[in-house]
């Protein structure tokens, strides 16, 4: 796990100064996101929670000759509800992507490309379920298509990926047990256990955003739709809806 890390940072080093050298934008976002969530998990009883998770997400984007490279990373907490009170906390270590200019008009930009992602989910119900974890992980890779067009004075992005091929961990399916552990370890190594690599019979990870940029701001809102399914035993899925509240930071053109 440290090797692929350590893979992943010279990537994003390694992509950063290619953009340096090529005099182009790099531009610098954070996020504050308020989502509705709603979650299923076969664990606790097939019941539909549904509630309000507050995200924290960090954005990088390279502009390389005509196309793009770009970093994320979030972070997440929030709370649910259905038959007692549930809490999830979710992590985005990275989400790298490189998209490949389709087009030469500089009015509709298209690219299209790969990404890989990492996430992290844990879940506790302790009114249902005492102090037992859940949890779903995902290192996961696909397309991502992303789009920008002109609506009047303003600039329309939209993008939206899927993923194709995804290494995934998700609890055992067992009788239930008293015994439970919620230690710091636990969070970092339960994620990490019985990882089952799969494509879209396993696992679907699909997001899109819409997003609208005035030129000469640094703010913009930005709608997102994310779902998340796991369609084996112990199946899970995860629907949010949010408002992205984005503002750009420190960005520079370099020479």
């Amino acid at each position: 796990m440290t090797r692929t890390f350590a893979i992943l940072g010279i990537l994003c080093y390694c992509m950063t100064l290619s953009s340096q050298d090529t005099g182009k934008k790099t531009e610098h976002t954070v996020s504050f996101k308020p989502q509705y969530i709603q979650i299923k998990d076969e664990f606790n009883y097939g019941l539909v929670n549904r509630g309000l998770n507050l995200v924290g997400e960090y954005t990088l984007v390279s502009y390389i000759d005509k196309n793009i490279f770009s970093y994320q990373a979030e972070l997440g907490f929030g709370v649910n509800y259905n038959q007692g009170v549930g809490m999830i906390w979710s992590l985005k270590p990275f989400d790298l992507y490189y998209g490949f200019r389709l087009n030469s008009n500089p009015a509709i930009q298209i690219t299209l490309g790969p990404y890989l992602a990492g996430y992290y989910k844990w879940q506790l119900y302790p009114e249902l379920q005492s102090g037992h974890m859940f949890w779903i992980s995902s290192y996961e890779t696909g397309p991502r298509m992303e789009l920008s067009l002109p609506v009047k004075n303003r600039i329309l992005h939209i993008s939206l990926s899927t993923s194709l091929v995804s290494l995934n961990s998700r609890p055992e399916y067992t009788s239930e047990q008293y015994y439970y552990s919620l230690t710091f370890s636990d969070f970092v190594s339960n994620p990490h256990t019985n990882m089952t690599l799969g494509s879209w019979n396993l696992f679907n990870h699909t997001d899109l955003r819409l997003e609208l940029i005035q030129a000469d701001k640094d703010f913009s809102i930005a709608y997102e739709f994310e779902y998340m399914g796991y369609f084996e035993a112990p199946a899970f899925s995860y629907i949010a809806h949010s408002i992205n509240l984005n503002w750009k930071i420190g960005n520079k053109k370099t020479k």
